[in-house]
Protein backbone atom coordinates (compact mmCIF):
# COMPACT_ATOMS: atom_id res chain seq x y z
CA UNK A 1 0.00 0.00 0.00
CA UNK A 2 3.21 2.51 -0.36
CA UNK A 3 3.74 2.47 -4.45
CA UNK A 4 5.47 5.80 -4.37
CA UNK A 5 7.85 4.57 -1.76
CA UNK A 6 7.13 7.20 1.15
CA UNK A 7 8.21 6.65 4.78
CA UNK A 8 6.05 5.40 7.56
CA UNK A 9 4.70 8.34 9.37
CA UNK A 10 2.32 8.52 12.39
CA UNK A 11 -0.17 5.93 12.93
CA UNK A 12 -3.07 7.15 14.50
CA UNK A 13 -5.54 5.12 15.77
CA UNK A 14 -9.39 5.75 15.58
CA UNK A 15 -12.02 4.41 18.53
CA UNK A 16 -15.63 4.68 17.36
CA UNK A 17 -18.03 4.38 20.40
CA UNK A 18 -21.65 4.93 20.78
CA UNK A 19 -23.07 7.64 23.93
CA UNK A 20 -25.68 6.86 25.85
CA UNK A 21 -27.80 8.23 23.27
CA UNK A 22 -26.76 6.43 20.58
CA UNK A 23 -24.32 8.68 18.92
CA UNK A 24 -21.47 7.85 17.63
CA UNK A 25 -18.31 9.15 19.31
CA UNK A 26 -14.68 9.19 17.35
CA UNK A 27 -11.22 9.20 19.42
CA UNK A 28 -8.31 9.81 18.12
CA UNK A 29 -5.10 8.09 19.91
CA UNK A 30 -1.77 8.82 19.03
CA UNK A 31 1.16 6.84 21.06
CA UNK A 32 -1.51 5.81 23.57
CA UNK A 33 -2.66 9.55 24.40
CA UNK A 34 -5.73 11.04 23.25
CA UNK A 35 -4.92 12.75 20.29
CA UNK A 36 -6.61 15.55 17.84
CA UNK A 37 -6.08 13.21 14.73
CA UNK A 38 -4.31 16.40 12.99
CA UNK A 39 -0.60 15.38 11.41
CA UNK A 40 2.31 17.98 10.69
CA UNK A 41 4.21 17.08 8.25
CA UNK A 42 8.32 18.00 7.56
CA UNK A 43 9.08 16.06 4.58
CA UNK A 44 7.12 12.93 2.09
CA UNK A 45 5.84 10.01 4.44
CA UNK A 46 2.39 8.45 4.55
CA UNK A 47 0.25 8.36 7.25
CA UNK A 48 -2.01 5.73 8.63
CA UNK A 49 -5.70 6.18 10.81
CA UNK A 50 -5.98 2.67 11.88
CA UNK A 51 -9.95 1.76 13.54
CA UNK A 52 -9.22 -0.28 16.84
CA UNK A 53 -12.10 -1.97 19.26
CA UNK A 54 -14.91 -0.65 16.51
CA UNK A 55 -16.60 -3.65 15.47
CA UNK A 56 -19.15 -3.26 12.62
CA UNK A 57 -17.05 0.17 11.56
CA UNK A 58 -15.07 0.16 8.54
CA UNK A 59 -13.12 3.26 6.55
CA UNK A 60 -14.88 4.16 3.24
CA UNK A 61 -12.12 7.05 2.41
CA UNK A 62 -11.71 10.56 3.33
CA UNK A 63 -13.51 13.89 1.78
CA UNK A 64 -11.58 16.53 1.36
CA UNK A 65 -12.82 20.67 1.41
CA UNK A 66 -10.36 21.59 -0.91
CA UNK A 67 -9.09 18.15 -2.65
CA UNK A 68 -7.26 20.00 -5.66
CA UNK A 69 -4.47 21.47 -3.07
CA UNK A 70 -2.21 18.93 -3.92
CA UNK A 71 -1.01 18.42 0.09
CA UNK A 72 -2.18 15.66 0.30
CA UNK A 73 -1.37 13.35 -3.03
CA UNK A 74 -3.48 9.94 -2.65
CA UNK A 75 -5.46 8.16 -0.59
CA UNK A 76 -5.89 4.09 -0.09
CA UNK A 77 -8.41 2.38 2.19
CA UNK A 78 -6.47 -1.53 3.06
CA UNK A 79 -9.27 -4.57 1.54
CA UNK A 80 -10.70 -5.12 5.18
CA UNK A 81 -11.65 -1.44 5.70
CA UNK A 82 -9.45 -1.14 9.24
CA UNK A 83 -6.68 0.99 7.77
CA UNK A 84 -6.78 4.50 5.79
CA UNK A 85 -3.61 5.85 4.71
CA UNK A 86 -3.12 9.09 3.49
CA UNK A 87 0.12 9.58 1.07
CA UNK A 88 1.75 13.42 1.76
CA UNK A 89 4.70 14.04 -0.74
CA UNK A 90 5.41 17.09 1.14
CA UNK A 91 5.83 19.20 -2.01
CA UNK A 92 2.77 21.75 -1.07
CA UNK A 93 3.19 23.29 1.39
CA UNK A 94 0.05 24.45 3.22
CA UNK A 95 -2.80 23.08 5.43
CA UNK A 96 -5.76 20.50 3.70
CA UNK A 97 -9.17 19.85 6.01
CA UNK A 98 -10.38 16.79 5.75
CA UNK A 99 -13.16 13.90 7.13
CA UNK A 100 -12.88 10.16 7.27
CA UNK A 101 -15.81 8.40 5.99
CA UNK A 102 -16.86 5.49 7.58
CA UNK A 103 -19.51 2.39 7.22
CA UNK A 104 -21.33 1.42 10.19
CA UNK A 105 -22.42 -1.87 11.54
CA UNK A 106 -26.23 -1.19 11.49
CA UNK A 107 -27.23 0.23 8.27
CA UNK A 108 -26.35 1.84 4.79
CA UNK A 109 -25.72 5.28 6.22
CA UNK A 110 -21.71 6.45 6.07
CA UNK A 111 -20.45 8.40 9.19
CA UNK A 112 -18.05 11.48 9.36
CA UNK A 113 -15.36 12.21 11.37
CA UNK A 114 -14.37 15.48 13.06
CA UNK A 115 -12.21 17.37 10.62
CA UNK A 116 -8.41 16.97 11.49
CA UNK A 117 -6.14 18.55 9.52
CA UNK A 118 -2.76 17.85 7.80
CA UNK A 119 -0.35 20.45 7.62
CA UNK A 120 2.59 20.62 5.85
CA UNK A 121 5.83 22.61 6.68
CA UNK A 122 9.15 23.18 5.83
CA UNK A 123 11.48 21.04 7.52
CA UNK A 124 12.60 21.49 10.98
CA UNK A 125 16.38 22.14 11.62
CA UNK A 126 17.95 20.47 14.22
CA UNK A 127 17.46 21.18 17.40
CA UNK A 128 21.33 22.27 19.22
Amino acid sequence: MNPINLIQGPVIEVLISLNDNQEPQITYMQDGAVASGSIIVTCGETITYRLVNSPGYAFKGAGFLTPYDNIIDAVQVSPDGQELILMDEDQVKGITKFQLIFTNPTNSLLLLSPDPQVINKDEQPPLS
